[in-house]
């Protein structure tokens, strides 16, 4: 009986364990399958938007990849005029990387300038290659521009901007300093790489010196005070030159000189026979340049005390007397007068 009695509790305790596994199991399900439903809403967001990206993605893609194919099809349609601009015909199978620096901004600027574009935008690029190169995209530019072609032309080569640009922006330090016509930019510009040059000269210069180069100013025939002439008028510098103990036989040195382009010509006192001394406190002696042949641009001068042997050096003082040549114009297309100076010159048509 006994037996039977264990044997019935034991039944009924496998029943009673079978029975709560059952309703647990269902409970765990019905979390499982509600945390599953939180999920998926979750997700359905998610990957929804994830769609949405992917199918932008490809949109712009394929717009890109239409793109290129067009772009690729007017090159490939003007690659043999393309190559002939570049004069790469004997190279144009080898890989690029056998390219000098030249040869891929000659292919560069012979792509970009036949495909047409609205704007075209060049950094340095005609700074490189040879002289008889750099007339052909002058002129190729020129034709662009008579097109209705924009052409922005980014340089620290001033010189080269008169044959192609109209106007001129200069920045300084992040700002522009100048928006409007050619030849004042390039003078402002110029005149700026003066003015650092200035400052460091500056802080080169030596104290207790025996004589030293003092005011410098530069002036008109009538000794007025000017800073901007044309070209053919006489210009007058003026120089103090400040002592505390007499110089016998002092000799001036002056130096003509350009931002961009250094010493245009130097001249110095004993070449005309001049003869002074120097008396404290000091004296002032001008130099005048009539008919100046210098045309337009920023200019200024260099000037070097001596004493009568040439180890009898004072005194050197740089970026003096500034001033500027702002006419008559100049034109680089072969229709009147370029460059730094003026030449005296005449023509004879027969012979």
């Amino acid at each position: 009986l006994e037996i039977k009695r264990l044997q019935t509790e034991l039944a009924s305790e496998r029943e009673t364990k079978k029975k709560t596994k059952a309703r647990d199991d269902v409970a765990s399900q019905d979390k499982f399958l509600k945390q599953m439903r939180e999920l998926e809403k979750k997700f359905t967001g998610t990957i929804k938007e994830k769609e949405d990206e992917l199918s932008d993605v490809i949109q712009r893609n394929e717009g890109m990849k239409l793109k290129m194919d067009t772009l690729k099809r007017e090159v490939d349609g003007l690659m043999e005029k393309i190559v002939e601009f570049a004069e790469l015909g004997h190279v144009i199978n080898d890989p690029i990387k056998t390219y000098s620096t030249g040869m891929r901004v000659r292919l560069g600027f012979s792509i970009a300038a036949n495909l047409r574009p609205e704007l075209l935008l060049m950094d340095e690029v005609l700074a490189v290659g040879d002289v008889g190169f750099r007339m052909k995209c002058f002129a190729h530019l020129n034709e662009l521009v008579k097109q209705g072609v924009s052409i922005v032309l980014v340089t620290h080569a001033v010189g080269m901007l008169q044959r192609v640009a109209t106007r001129s922006v200069v920045f300084g330090q992040g700002k522009i300093v100048h928006d409007g016509d050619l030849e004042t930019g390039c003078t402002i510009y110029e005149e700026m790489l003066g003015a650092s040059d200035r400052v460091r000269a500056k802080k080169k210069e030596e104290a207790g010196r025996k004589g030293e180069i003092g005011s410098v100013e530069i002036c008109n025939e009538a000794m007025e005070p000017q800073a901007e002439f044309e070209t053919g008028e006489t210009v007058r510098l003026r120089i103090q030159i400040n002592t505390r103990e007499t110089i016998k036989d002092a000799r001036l040195v002056v130096a003509l000189c350009s931002p961009v382009h250094g010493v245009l010509s130097s001249v110095s006192s004993p070449y005309q026979g001049i003869q002074f001394d120097v008396d404290p406190p000091g004296r002032v002696i001008t130099l005048e340049i009539p008919k100046i042949p210098l045309l337009i641009g920023a200019y200024h001068f260099n000037i070097s005390l001596f004493g009568p042997e040439k180890v009898d050096f004072y005194h050197r003082s740089s970026l003096r007397g500034v001033f500027r040549i702002v006419g008559p114009p100049t034109n680089a297309d072969g229709y009147g007068i370029n460059g730094i100076t003026k030449l005296q010159h005449s023509w004879n048509i027969n012979g």
